[in-house]
């Protein structure tokens, strides 16, 4: 067991995950899926979830 001090390198994949794009694109994508696809609250379910992302200081 490391001591407390020591922080454990991230693997690779996990920090690629908890990076804030991964997310953002994804609600990006589905936003202008949704709205190409002429799903109107699908749509703005998704650009309330980009706000909602992006004013919890998550960005």
């Amino acid at each position: 067991m490391p001591a407390p001090s020591e922080a454990l390198p991230a693997g690779r994949l996990r920090r690629g995950l908890t990076e804030p794009l991964l997310p953002f694109a994804a609600l990006a994508l589905l936003a202008v899926a949704a709205a190409a696809a002429q799903q109107t609250v699908l749509c703005w379910a998704s650009v309330g979830a980009l706000a909602g992302y992006s004013l919890s200081g998550s960005v």
